[in-house]
């Protein structure tokens, strides 16, 4: 196991049982009430949801370059992502499966890499949008300081983005570029999928529903806890906190997610315990969701079809 690894076990671990410490159990066991965990189901189905969405996404920006996978083949390379994240801890760890599985599908090296963090940078793109929709409504809970580093967290990151499409779309690198042949796929590449608004408004809405479906999910689940404040506070805060657990820093967001579940949902009037056990059930879903879409692959007679050999894979 890598030091890297070892130090997220170790910021998780060490998170989780600070929170603990200071739970209090009795409360805890009297929220987690029978009907908290009958909504596991629909929250489940929710996720599932987002999951089928953000495959949307993916067998689109698969499908941009020369060679084109089914979705039953997309959705499968996307599954297996999200397993290599369990399994391998990092998300580094999903985005070498999905790039592999995608070359081995026949998709060239340069577009299946790109693809992939491109795919990934999009939900930070929803959630980015998510939370600037959501700053107005949290003006009154949010500690200034916090609210500043957002805004600046985000409007760092649109000026990036601009600036680099800017320089992109220039020729002021054009030189540098064309030195290499490599670096002349890889534009190419890039600019193939940026430079198509109806591909890039696909992906944009398909990212958007698929955190929509995350926030129905938790909307879901805090039906089972009680809560009397004020909703809409409750749903604007929740892109704020799933940008926040999104950090790699821990094993699968354990720790963090609970740490900004518990601080960010206090500020409207959860009880430690409630935020907690909400957390606790976000993640659980988040981890059986992938197993439902991804058993139909696992029952299948034929699943080594799934893993297409050299010979067959074009390149």
């Amino acid at each position: 196991m890598s030091s890297q690894s070892l130090l997220r076990y170790g910021i998780s671990l060490g998170l989780l049982l600070l929170i603990l410490m200071n739970v209090d159990f009795d409360i805890l066991l009297s929220e987690t009430s029978l009907s908290s965990l009958q909504l596991l189901f629909p929250a489940t189905l929710a996720i599932v949801g987002q999951i089928i969405f953000l495959n949307f996404r993916w067998h689109i920006l698969l499908n941009a370059g020369r060679q084109k996978v089914s979705f039953r083949h997309s959705l499968f390379i996307n599954i297996a992502g999200y397993f290599a994240n369990i399994l391998f801890i990092t998300s580094v760890g999903g985005i070498i499966a999905k790039s592999g599985l995608a070359i081995k599908h026949g998709v060239s090296v340069m577009h299946s890499i790109f693809v992939t963090f491109l795919d990934r940078f999009m939900t930070l793109f929803a959630l980015l949008a998510f939370t600037i929709i959501s700053l107005p409504f949290l003006s009154s809970i949010l500690d200034q300081q916090i609210a500043s580093m957002l805004s600046a967290c985000i409007i760092f990151i649109v000026l990036a983005v601009g600036v680099s499409l800017g320089i992109l779309r220039s020729g002021f690198l054009k030189n540098y570029i064309l030195s290499s042949r490599r670096r002349s796929r890889l534009i190419a590449t890039v600019r193939h999928v940026l430079e198509n608004p109806k591909l890039m408004g696909k992906t944009i809405a398909h990212s958007l529903i698929a955190q929509a479906f995350f926030i129905l999910c938790v909307f879901i689940l805090s039906l089972g806890i009680e809560y009397d404040g004020n909703v809409i506070q409750f749903l604007a805060l929740l892109p704020v906190l799933s940008l926040i657990s999104s950090l790699p820093i821990s094993f699968g967001g354990w720790g963090v997610r609970e740490g900004a579940f518990i601080y960010g949902l206090g500020l409207i009037g959860f009880s430690l315990e409630s935020a907690f056990l909400l957390s606790v059930q976000v993640g659980l879903v988040t981890l059986i969701a992938p197993f439902f879409v991804g058993l139909p692959y696992l029952l299948d007679k034929d699943f080594k079809k799934f893993f297409p050999s050299k010979a067959k894979a074009t390149k």
